[in-house]
């Protein structure tokens, strides 16, 4: 039973890392108008949240083998509620892209957190199957960047979005502290930890997790960027959507996303090879993206894209499985964080890239950027898999 609360309190504050990645599609507008920023300037500002993501993988992925999950998430969600709050108090954009990397550092490991505590106290055979249904309950996160959170923007401004978030942040404090329990770590080391940081970036080149992490650096990054950023001015400038209108469509978005994952963790148990499973579902979620750069302009047939992509880039989850597999004895959480640096590097690279894209090209070169790259790591991560007949 000691799994279970410890697991709610993870997923609480993993709910707070989607809630915060996913806002700047409602307050985009909001940010855009007070600073003056281009939509190259939003996405560069925007993107902070997810360096900060990549740059705490590597010591949070160290930490959490070395001093366990409770006293890891425990640190990572002071930091985030602090960066939460000032993104709320930005007097500029300097400050305010300063908010998002601390939000990005604090919610990089509550995730992996999850996942330890899973490895710990679960059958390795759940691993899947949780990993999976952490997601999806964690959709309560997406959900309120979507319709309550628009809400909140119109009648308070943007700022009360990450300020409710920030209180939210205190919650989940509290709650991992009192509920994760304080598993011993997997391993005592008596290396340094500048060495250990340095075997994080060894995996993620190893034979075992390449194509684990090539598949991450494209897959997740496309779904985020399209929900998280790009979306919102899609349904508004190209589709005609109100505040309210995006907000929704963004909310039916985000119950796709989230159940996806619980699908694909279900599926892991009953699939002969996970890894066609996911290469397939993205380089199909590929051409479902190309189609609003190549012909959309239609709201019913683009939401049903946008949410085939939600829905199909879910196979990610099954990632972690995989690279459970492969980490060595006593480096699941440096294995798990190797292939979670990819998701987020992939961020950092491609989200600000598309929005220097958007001022050459508009909205539909940024998204057929993402398209693009996910349809050749999705083909890679096929041919890398691929078993010798």
């Amino acid at each position: 039973m000691t799994a279970i609360p410890a697991l709610g309190a993870l997923v609480g504050a993993v709910s707070l890392s989607q809630w915060a990645r996913t806002l700047p599609a409602v307050i985009a507008g909001g940010v855009m108008g007070e600073f003056g920023l281009s939509e190259a300037g939003l996405a560069a500002a925007t993107a902070m949240v997810h360096l900060g993501f990549a740059v705490g993988q590597v010591p949070s992925g160290v930490a959490l083998d070395r001093v366990g999950p409770r006293l890891t998430a425990s640190v990572l969600l002071v930091i985030a509620t602090a960066g939460l709050a000032l993104t709320a108090a930005a007097p500029g954009a300097w400050s305010l892209a300063l908010g998002q990397f601390l939000t990005g550092l604090g919610c990089s490991g509550v995730f992996m957190a999850g996942l330890m505590v899973t490895a710990q106290l679960l059958p390795p055979d759940r691993f899947g199957q949780v990993a999976g249904l952490m997601p999806a309950l964690s959709g309560l996160g997406l959900l309120a960047s979507g319709t309550p959170s628009a809400w909140l923007v119109g009648i308070a401004g943007w700022r009360a979005a990450p300020a409710a978030a920030a209180m939210a942040g205190l919650v989940c404090l509290i709650a991992a502290w009192v509920l994760v329990p304080a598993l011993q770590p997997q391993r005592a080391s008596q290396r340094g930890l500048g060495a250990e940081c340095l075997d994080v970036l060894r995996l993620a080149a190893s034979r075992g997790l390449r194509a684990p992490v090539v598949l991450a650096f494209v897959g997740y990054p496309a779904t985020l960027a399209l929900r998280g950023l790009w979306a919102g001015p899609w349904l508004t400038d190209r589709l005609g959507f109100g505040l309210v209108g995006t907000g929704n469509v963004l909310a039916g978005l985000s119950v796709v996303m989230s159940l996806s994952p619980a699908l694909f963790g279900w599926l892991d148990r009953h699939v002969r090879s996970r890894a066609r499973v996911m290469g397939l579902a993205h380089l199909a979620a590929a051409a479902s993206l190309a189609w609003l750069p190549v012909a959309g302009g239609r709201a019913g047939p683009d939401i049903a894209a946008m949410a085939l992509v939600g829905l199909l880039i879910g196979s990610h989850v099954l990632l972690y499985p995989m690279t459970r597999e492969a980490a060595p004895e006593g480096g699941t959480g440096k294995a798990l964080s190797a292939v979670n640096l990819a998701f987020f590097v992939g961020l950092v690279v491609l989200q600000p890239l598309s929005g220097l894209v958007a001022r050459v090209a508009g909205l539909p070169g940024a998204l057929a950027l993402f398209a693009v790259a996910l349809g050749a790591g999705s083909v890679a991560f096929l041919a890398m898999t691929r078993q010798p007949r």
